[in-house]
């Protein structure tokens, strides 16, 4: 199963019994002994904590990129849409860390097949959409004067829908392969790929580590070098644009030179060089800060799923994996799950634009607070207003009083009109 843990989730207070293939689990070392018992209390107390936090974090993202400024980039939609496939696999893994519980939803029909499919979804998705913003983000900084054209809101939302349906249908093997099984090793019922359909399963398993890890990983890698080479070029070319001037050295020129190709017109003729405005400039600036937070993103993605990986590749080749290895295959899989709830942090620390996108939305919504009560409050002193303006006019309305008549008619006039004044509260003073 993919990216499922060997080792099994028991309380760490209770004998440890992990699944022992083919009864290798006999006489542990001392140091397999204390790997075992940290990777216990780690799934019982890490992994509802990353949930949590993860799952608030993720749709945090969500929020900003669709509620803000943000939205205007076709990035955002990539990561809105990576947020969202995160927490569908945490969810699921949620699900999955409920059975030391004894809830074994899990480990029962249908929920087995459904959970094991949105995982696969997930962890596709997760991968393609990291590819998505890297090759959008190469474009972007290798070829500027595309960006316009190729990276549009657009094109972005065609790309996710295309590849959701491609993971959609990618994933629907899971629904036959999955099954609860009896573990007789454990005795108990695990949700594992029904031994049925082992030859079929073998096959699926390397068609999907080429189209969920080897594709991908290789596309991230090369496409992170290059973008990150060209953002170092571009740095130093701004450095050298505020020190005092000087005679540049052969390298600044032909990083220059190569900054100029790099910027060339998108009609295709490459051969004629140029150097980009201030306006471009300015604009490249303001994208390169996008670029050094998805390229952080991107990076910590690839360590953290790496290693997971190379685990599963290391188990076509070995058939008999020491308890060592198991363990080992544990603590990699703790890397790979942390990843689909980390995504937050990473925009907050290395984005200034998110942060900022962060505070004006909670400011915004802070703002509209104050001016609901604030109309709420309107429409009660409107109330008492309109209260006022009636008992005015009845003032007002008062015949003027001749001359001839005699003081005591004044005096009872005005005593009659203080008493309904003085019976209401005194929000305003009248004349």
């Amino acid at each position: 199963m993919r990216n499922t843990p060997t080792i099994s989730p028991t309380m760490p207070d209770t004998p440890v019994d992990p699944v022992g293939i083919n009864g290798i689990r006999h006489n542990l070392t001392t140091t397999e002994e204390m790997l075992e018992k940290i990777g216990n209390y780690l799934f019982a107390y890490y992994v509802p904590a990353l949930v949590l936090l993860g799952s608030i974090g993720n749709v945090l993202s969500v929020l900003v990129f669709f509620k803000t400024k943000l939205r205007k980039l076709s990035s955002s939609y990539y990561l809105a849409a990576l947020g969202l496939s995160d927490t569908v696999f945490l969810v699921g893994l949620f699900v999955t860390w409920l059975d030391i519980f004894q809830v074994p939803v899990y480990t029962r029909e249908p929920y087995c097949q459904l959970l094991t499919y949105m995982s696969g979804v997930a962890s596709f998705l997760s991968v393609w959409y990291v590819v998505a913003f890297t090759f959008e983000r190469f474009i972007v900084v290798r070829y500027p004067l595309k960006r316009q054209s190729w990276c549009t809101v657009r094109r972005a939302k065609t790309i996710i829908a295309c590849l959701t349906l491609a993971g959609s249908v990618h994933s629907v093997p899971y629904f036959f392969y999955a099954g609860p099984q009896y573990a007789e090793n454990d005795n108990h019922t695990i949700c594992d790929m029904r031994r049925d359909y082992k030859e079929q399963l073998e096959i699926f398993n390397y068609v999907d580590t080429v189209i969920v890890f080897i594709v991908p990983f290789t596309v991230i890698v090369v496409l992170n070098s290059v973008t990150s080479l060209t953002v170092w070029r571009f740095a130093g070319l701004r450095r050298n644009m505020t020190l005092p001037k000087r005679k540049p050295s052969n390298l600044e020129i032909r990083r220059q030179m190569s900054f100029q190709y790099f910027s060339t017109h998108p009609n295709g003729r490459n051969g004629v060089l140029r150097r980009p405005s201030m306006r471009e400039n300015r604009m490249l600036y303001s994208q390169m800060k996008v670029t050094k937070m998805l390229l952080l993103v991107s990076s910590v993605f690839v360590c953290l799923n790496l290693p997971s990986y190379v685990m599963r590749v290391r188990a076509f080749v070995e058939t008999h994996p020491s308890y060592l290895m198991i363990l080992v295959q544990f603590y990699f899989y703790l890397f790979f799950i942390t990843n689909f709830g980390i995504n937050f942090f990473l925009y907050c620390i290395s984005g200034q634009n998110f942060r900022k996108a962060v505070i004006e939305m909670f400011r915004r919504q802070r703002q509209n607070r104050v001016n609901q009560e604030a109309i709420s409050g309107c429409g009660t002193q409107s109330e008492l207003l309109r209260a006022y303006g009636n008992l005015a006019m009845r003032r007002t309305s008062i015949p003027m009083l001749s001359t001839t008549t005699t003081t005591t008619t004044n005096r009872t006039a005005e005593t009659l009109l203080w008493k309904e004044y003085a019976d209401s509260p005194p929000v305003m003073n009248l004349p």
